[in-house]
């Protein structure tokens, strides 16, 4: 039987005055405690599933579409231009890498910037316009989705080109050649991979876009299970198989538009404490692998006859041709940091999960570790409503801390501009500050009741009283305490001092410090991680190469090629660096598998590196340099201001860590 749902220009929006009854009915479905809140998921009111032409997914079979099945009571295009989902793209300009002295990058952001993944040797994104294949960069915006999708949760770049028009929705008549947007490199025209350094146009009506995949924030993932007998092969979790089947099987492959489907194969719709009632709303038509001895997924994904991934929608799940979906209504540690995990190496920062909780040995005393943070299961009051502090929600959300018995706090269009700060990425800096983040200065002193551990009336007391105690103030005049004092909390920030013995995944991650602008615009000192990467340039052209001009002249050798189309590391892998023109082996370096790709090693001496630098000559000239003149460029890409894992005062930086003392017992300036 049809089944009749509404069209998003047809539903009447909840956020209308006349629309009382469904007002109450979220808000009894949402209606629970501030600490509740934290961690459970609450029913989302029953909505029908939609594809992306608005059809019940039960009658064509589809995938879903977020755009028409949330975007009936959401601003689905609002939500999404929010710099998560924007990740630069809004500001990316063709010249802006070369306005800003490094010319392969083309925003501030992860599109186009200076992404997470391959050190001195990132991949570069193609220009919008590109004159000849020599100016096309690595990848075109399609290369981009797949390199990238692992944290990308859709939408944004991901969904529109960069001047705002769908990429699927684009007449491919009208695409200009070589568009960065629209080309791409190591792809057919069919979508393939060729496996070499090729360009040619990507069809976007084929694999459709990445719409925005809203369960990678609100799912819980601890409560995923898995329903397909054909998956039980693999021993992987729930949440492990949602995510290659999203990255591996589906966006890899081409299937853009069905990435956000995938994760909906694993939510438990069960609300009842019986297990015999899990179920799920999908299962995707697949065959397990038939031998263990496989890489992960263990299985294969059945098409249809036109290509595409055989969904079996399940119809039990539904309710007179609607669904009830748990939902967090704020994203949890694990959801946060399931992209946010390259801080752990970037800025030495590992969420607020169970390891950032203060452990205590026998004698009560702190047992000391990088992944704490002072911080973890304290609470916070902030318009009545009081939150623990469990995520990244305690100061960086909206609308955290609004009562759950208020109608205003169902914001149907509730803006996903997360509160940033100032942050070390100069992307969105409209948003500095606009409102801050919960700041340290606001909780412990500007607030109205500040969290002053010490009893103190303010921090300046309270900073003062500690000193003295510690002895630190011994040497200076009575009547200069608190201006010596004043002067510290003036300067230096709070983290500068209570952020310490970072690491990154065990190893030592050395602290630096520079000024930042403050929200009432002084300058302080704030610690941050140093980024040091290197690129080669030449120096009479200022021509930068990218990432596939640099590997032109490495080989790779001892590598186990055995299966088709793989390339698996072996003990005896190695490259080495050819002359582009002879082919002749010049000098030899490492070689590793690194997040799917070969990396290749530096040189090991100064010959080695003569060698490389006299390979890049060629390539140079190949590219119609004259007078090429090679060098290797080394700065400071990033600066990752740390904010967390905050120390308690005994284990804050000390005086004698920063000034040297003097002859009357006080402390130099710095």
């Amino acid at each position: 039987m049809k089944i009749e749902v509404f069209r998003r220009h047809t539903l009447d929006r909840i956020s209308s005055k006349n629309n009382l009854l469904p007002k109450l009915i979220i808000i009894s479905s949402l209606l629970l405690t501030g600490f509740q809140l934290q961690a459970e998921t609450v029913l989302h009111p029953a909505i029908p599933i939609l594809d992306e032409q608005g059809e019940h997914v039960l009658d064509s079979g589809k995938n879903y579409s977020a755009r028409e099945t949330c975007g009936g009571c959401h601003d689905y295009d609002a939500i999404t231009s929010a710099f998560h989902f924007d990740m630069g793209s809004s500001e990316a300009r063709d010249d802006y890498g070369k306005n800003h002295g490094v010319s392969t990058l083309v925003s501030p952001g992860y599109f186009g910037g200076y992404n997470c993944m391959g050190g001195s040797n990132p991949d570069t994104l193609a220009n919008k316009i590109n004159v000849s294949e020599a100016d096309f960069k690595d990848k075109g915006t399609a290369g981009w989705v797949q390199r990238c999708s692992g944290c990308h949760m859709g939408g944004g770049w991901m969904e529109k080109d960069r001047n705002g028009i769908r990429y699927d929705k684009k007449d491919p008549a009208t695409i200009a050649h070589l568009d960065g947007d629209y080309f791409n490199r190591g792809t057919d025209e069919n979508n393939a991979a060729t496996g070499d350094t090729s360009i040619a146009q990507w069809d976007w009506k084929k694999s459709g876009v990445v719409e925005a995949d809203c369960f990678l924030c609100h799912a819980d993932f601890a409560s995923l299970i898995k329903t397909d007998p054909e998956t039980e092969a693999n021993t992987d979790d729930a949440f492990d198989h949602a995510d290659d089947l999203r990255n591996d099987m589906l966006i890899d492959a081409g299937h853009f538009n069905y990435a956000g489907t995938a994760i909906l194969e694993f939510i438990n719709l069960n609300n009842t404490a019986d297990p015999e009632n899990d179920k799920t709303l999908l299962n995707f038509d697949r065959t397990a692998a038939d031998s263990s001895d496989h890489m992960s997924p263990s299985y294969t994904m059945n098409l249809d006859e036109n290509g595409k991934p055989i969904l079996h929608w399940n119809a039990d799940a539904f309710e007179n041709g609607k669904v009830e979906i748990p939902m967090l209504r704020f994203p949890e540690n694990e959801n946060c940091m399931n992209c946010h995990s390259t801080s752990n190496s970037r800025r030495g920062f590992y969420g607020f999960g169970e390891d950032a909780e203060a452990v205590f040995d026998e004698e009560g005393m702190l047992v000391e570790d990088y992944k704490d943070d002072v911080h973890k299961g304290l609470t916070w009051t902030e318009n009545g409503e009081t939150r623990p502090i469990e995520n990244c929600n305690s100061c960086h959300s909206r609308n955290y801390y609004n009562s759950l018995a208020n109608t205003n706090n169902v914001d149907l269009d509730a803006n996903h501009n997360f509160l940033k700060g100032n942050s070390d990425m100069d992307l969105r800096n409209d948003l500095d500050y606009n409102p801050d983040a919960l700041s340290c200065v606001y909780c412990h002193d500007t607030a109205e009741e500040p969290a002053i551990p010490s009893g103190q009336d303010s921090m300046l007391n309270a900073h003062l009283e500690i000193w003295k105690a510690n002895g630190d103030m011994f040497g200076y005049t009575a009547d200069s305490l608190s201006r010596v004092t004043q002067t510290h909390l003036d300067v230096v920030t709070c983290q500068a001092c209570h952020i310490t013995d970072k690491a990154s995944r065990g190893r030592s991650l050395p602290i630096m410090f520079r000024y930042r602008q403050e929200e009432d615009g002084s300058l302080k000192i704030i610690p941050y991680a140093q980024r040091d990467r290197y690129y080669w340039k030449d120096k009479n052209s200022n021509t930068i190469l990218n990432q596939t001009e640099r590997n032109s002249v490495f080989e790779l050798r001892g590598a186990d090629e055995s299966m088709p189309g793989m390339t698996m590391p072996t003990d005896e892998m190695y490259g080495v660096i050819v002359d582009p023109e002879t082919g002749a082996e010049l000098a030899e370096v490492s070689a590793r598998l690194s997040h799917g790709s070969i990396r290749f090693g530096d040189p090991e001496d100064y010959a080695g590196y003569l060698a490389l630098r006299n390979a890049y000559n060629k390539v140079f000239t190949m590219k119609g340099i004259d007078n090429a003149n090679a060098v290797m460029v080394l700065t400071e890409s990033n600066q990752y201001i740390m904010n967390h894992n905050t120390r308690p005062g005994p284990e804050s930086l000390q005086c004698a860590d920063c000034h040297a003392k003097k002859q009357n017992g006080s402390f130099s300036a710095l």
